[in-house]
């Protein structure tokens, strides 16, 4: 996670915090920014929102350098101590850092033995410390080079030194991009930064490093300098003025319209055409690989794929994948979804999965992300940026194009052709549900300090995400059980009023998964049923409350599932006061591990 920037010119201080407020979704612990001016460093930090930090920040008279940080904590309590920059004993070296030195504590006991003091809890602090160390041998691009060869871990690094007017810089297994205009440059971890700026940046490789004065850029590997080409500036990115108060609800109601999006992309026969390098006579088997919601979207895709081509397809945790010695080779293909591009677990498994020879494909929202450029296949999922922590959008338009990719695999199987009846007919009658309604469930669901939902098969795929909805945004404990295991442990924990939320949209389960409520309801619950079938009137006495959603009639079932459970998350967070763009303790880019 956290998110660093960098900028060359005139007025940084200014470019600094607006280019911060781009990567808070990256990290909102605390925030800090150096700015030059001459031999001078002045140095501003902040614990919690970048808001608090631009409530202090003073202008540096003719500053022309600065690098910024915005945090999650890894290493060390969120506070103004731990806040980056970070600096070196003799105060010359300035960094900041996004990723994870994994052999810190080594490294840390040996700069202590040579009389090195620490004054915070980082891991980042090491780093600050070792370029003074190797400073004093060499020049001060050897002490970088010098001080990257004994990292072992994620990183991206913005630094700065004291008597030097050149901007710093370091890239591995952390992202990290550089635009130029005409006169200014800068750096960051996402190149959203750079809309307005350039119209073009550079894709740093890992294990890269360079600097940048006013004129040139350059970069180097372990053997010397390289060039490196630019890539075009090319965002999907929906309107970003907004009347929305939040962007949680701006992009909920985004999510027709990247189906949309989705639509038309994919009516294209050659965004599709980049399957025909796989040769599936060899696929037996699908490995569906995600974090969090990506998670959940790969169990629903698994069952999409599984269901249309009768192969065997099975999905998992990105953080357990690898260490779970998967059963993986030429015969398999190996589907990694992830809203970012950049989450580590996912690139992780990414790893393993071309080490093993699989065949590997991304959907990804972030084109220009790691996972895109790496797997063997891409599909966008052309969401536009997301901003928002708990992910909407996203989560639905994954699930559109996981549609696509069983679509894409049937024809390549020889097992059809392909076609998006199911998407065009879910686009046309795509519907965000009863406001009003769901705005009343949520002022109830607020004063609970837990709630459970359940379903069956697909069903609780949907529970387990709009579960995750509600822990995100609101911090109700919500949990999830398949509706059938109900009396194997879980109504032990059932009283008089609690709720619980009953997903029920698989009809050919439809009668045990209302059943299963039925012994819940028995023990005090209060049911809060969502279906997409008619019942008749007495059939639902029993249930406190109803939200009735359209039946998709096919696979895309889940995504009008989830919608209202969506804004039903959204509006009991703020009637809990909480801020639903920013739920304490978490971040959107999950970049370590």
């Amino acid at each position: 996670m956290c998110g660093i920037v960098g900028f060359l010119g005139d007025n940084p201080e200014k470019i600094l915090i607006d280019r911060l407020k781009k990567l808070e979704y990256r990290g909102y612990d605390s925030a800090g920014v150096a700015v030059k001016s001459q031999n001078k460093v002045n140095i501003f930090k902040s614990k919690g929102e970048i808001k608090n930090l631009e409530n202090i920040i003073k202008t540096t008279e003719n500053a022309c350098l600065g690098i910024g940080h915005t945090r999650w904590a890894t290493h060390g309590k969120p506070d103004e101590i731990n806040a980056h920059p970070h600096l070196s004993s003799d105060g010359k070296w300035i960094v900041v850092h996004n990723g994870i030195i994994e052999n810190y504590l080594t490294l840390k006991d040996k700069l202590v033995n040579d009389g090195y003091n620490f004054y915070s809890e980082t891991d980042t602090e090491i780093i600050a410390k070792l370029l003074e160390y190797y400073s004093k041998s060499g020049s001060t691009l050897d002490a970088i080079k010098n001080t990257v060869n004994k990292l072992n871990g994620s990183f991206a690094l913005c630094i700065l030194h004291k008597d030097d007017n050149h901007l710093f810089f370091v890239k591995n297994r952390s992202p990290l991009y550089v635009a130029k205009n005409a006169d200014n440059v800068m750096v960051a971890s996402d190149v959203v930064c750079f809309k307005g700026f350039s119209e073009e940046y550079y894709n740093i490789p890992d294990g890269y490093y360079g600097f940048a004065d006013s004129n040139n850029v350059k970069f180097f590997d372990k053997l010397g300098e390289v060039q490196l080409s630019t890539s075009e500036l090319d965002l999907c990115e929906f309107e970003s003025e907004t009347t929305f108060k939040h962007f949680m609800l701006k992009e909920i109601y985004e999510t027709a319209p990247s189906i949309k999006n989705i639509l038309e992309h994919y009516s294209l026969k050659n965004n599709r055409k980049q399957f025909d390098k796989i040769d599936f006579s060899k696929i037996k088997k699908f490995k569906f690989v995600g974090c969090g919601t990506a998670y959940h979207a790969c169990l629903v895709g698994s069952d999409m794929l599984e269901e249309k081509t009768n192969v065997e397809c099975n999905a998992y945790v990105a953080s357990e994948f690898r260490y779970s010695n998967p059963k993986i080779g030429e015969d398999t293909l190996v589907v990694l979804v992830s809203q970012s591009g950049e989450t580590a677990d996912t690139l992780a498994a990414l790893e393993l999965a071309r080490q093993k020879g699989a065949y590997t494909v991304a959907i990804v929202n972030v084109e220009y992300s790691t996972l895109a450029k790496c797997a063997d296949c891409y599909l966008p999922i052309k969401a536009g940026v997301e901003v928002g922590v708990a992910s909407t959008k996203a989560y639905c338009a994954q699930l559109a194009v996981l549609y696509i990719f069983s679509q894409i695999i049937y024809e390549k199987m020889g097992l059809g052709s392909f076609n998006l009846d199911d998407l065009e007919n879910l686009s046309k009658n795509f519907e965000y549900g009863n406001v009003t309604e769901f705005k009343l469930l949520a002022d109830a669901l607020k004063y609970n300090d837990r709630i459970f939902m359940i379903g069956r098969g697909v069903d609780y795929y949907s529970a387990l995400e709009a579960s995750l909805k509600i822990k995100e945004t609101s911090y109700i404990n919500s949990d999830t059980y398949y509706a059938g295991e109900l009396k194997h442990g879980f109504l032990a924990l059932i009283e008089n009023d609690t709720y619980v939320i009953v997903f029920a949209t698989d009809k050919k389960v439809l009668s045990k998964t209302i059943s299963n409520a039925e012994e819940a309801r028995a023990r005090g619950a209060k049911l809060i049923l969502l279906t997409c079938f008619d019942f008749k009137p007495h059939e639902l006495d029993n249930f406190h409350y109803v939200i009735k959603v359209k039946n998709a009639n096919g696979p895309l079932q889940s995504i009008l599932n989830i919608v209202p459970w969506q804004i039903i998350a959204y509006y009991t967070s703020i009637f809990k006061g909480i801020n639903p763009d920013k739920p304490r303790n978490l971040a959107k880019s999950v970049t370590v591990e």
